[in-house]
């Protein structure tokens, strides 16, 4: 299985890029994306740039891409 990071994904897959450090409110707003996903796997929240992302387009935290 292939993992990606959220800011990875997001470029590769949809052209946006997440920007650099914090990222506001505004900017999840601006792009049509939500602040916090929740774990495919063991059903957990995150925030949206702490997120790894499957190549189905499938959301996971860390702790479960370790189990991988």
């Amino acid at each position: 299985m292939y993992f990606r990071k959220a800011s990875q994904y997001l470029a590769e897959e949809l052209d946006i890029k997440m920007p650099e450090g914090e990222v506001s409110g505004t900017w999840f707003v601006e792009n049509n994306l939500p602040m916090v996903v929740r774990c495919s796997d063991c059903g957990s929240t995150m925030a949206l740039p702490s997120a790894l992302i499957d190549e189905d387009g499938d959301i996971f935290c860390s702790s479960c891409v370790e189990s991988y």
